[in-house]
This record gives structure tokens, C-alpha cells and sequence, in this order.
């Protein structure tokens, strides 16, 4: 694309194909659940989402397209999103937020909620020393 529409600073997952002169251009946020899909810098369809699965259906020159967006995986964000045209798959792209193994993923959520339980006992420690006890 000349001017890319989705060089943002959202935050979510980007996804790109080709039909013939065409781009299809994709976004899908795991922070907001919303949903765009853009042809040639033109928003065509655009929704939020809450379900593992969504579709999105556009005509582009006498042909129906549909997009699917499919969350495989909630604990690594693994989303997949595939494009049909006249329901045949054209292509089909898979993302992750985090690491594709769910185990390292898990790893890196203790590791978080143990930070995150030090540095309060750590304030609260503080503030118990400043302002006494509670």
C-alpha cells in the first residue's frame, strides 16, 4: 500500500493480502476487540468482537470475499486470520502476542503476578514505615 492505513500505534494484530491489483488489509485488536478490514485504503467492514470466531463479508469486483478472524489460543493470543473468496481459502495467516508455547506463556504470567506481588509488599512495607502502622 502507497499509505499504509494500519501503521498505527493500536494495539493488535495485522494482516495482509493479494488479488490480482487488490490489498486487503486486516487489523484485529486483543486489547478492544475491534475488527477492520480495509481494500485499497478504503474501509469496507468494520465490527467488535468478544467471540473466538468472526466473519466479515465485502464484494470486490463481481466476487464475494469473507475474512475470518479465529483466536486459537487465549493464553498466547495466537489469532489466525484467513481470507475466502466465493468460499474457496485464498490465504491464511496465524499471529501471537505472546510466545506460541503455551508453557513459556505461562512462565512469563508468574513471573509478572510474582513481580507484582513483591513490589506491593514491597510499598506496602514502605508506607508502614512512613505513616506507621495500619
Amino acid at each position: 500500500m502507497k499509505n499504509d492505513i494500519l501503521n498505527t500505534k493500536k494495539l493488535g494484530y495485522k494482516f495482509y493480502f493479494q488479488d490480482g491489483d487488490d490489498q486487503i488489509a486486516c487489523f484485529g485488536s486483543y486489547f478492544t476487540g475491534k475488527e477492520e478490514v480495509y481494500v485499497n485504503d478504503e474501509l469496507v467492514s468494520e465490527k467488535r468482537s468478544i467471540n473466538v470466531t468472526s466473519k466479515h463479508q465485502f464484494e470486490l469486483s463481481g466476487n464475494t470475499f469473507n475474512v475470518k478472524f479465529e483466536m486459537h489460543n487465549i493464553l498466547t493470543g495466537r489469532l489466525e486470520c484467513s481470507l475466502y473468496k466465493n468460499k474457496k481459502l485464498v490465504k491464511s495467516y496465524q499471529q501471537s502476542s505472546l510466545f506460541n508455547n503455551p508453557k513459556t506463556s505461562l512462565k512469563v504470567m508468574v513471573g509478572c503476578f510474582l513481580g507484582g506481588l513483591a513490589g506491593g509488599f514491597i510499598l506496602i512495607s514502605i508506607l508502614e514505615f512512613l505513616l506507621g502502622e495500619f
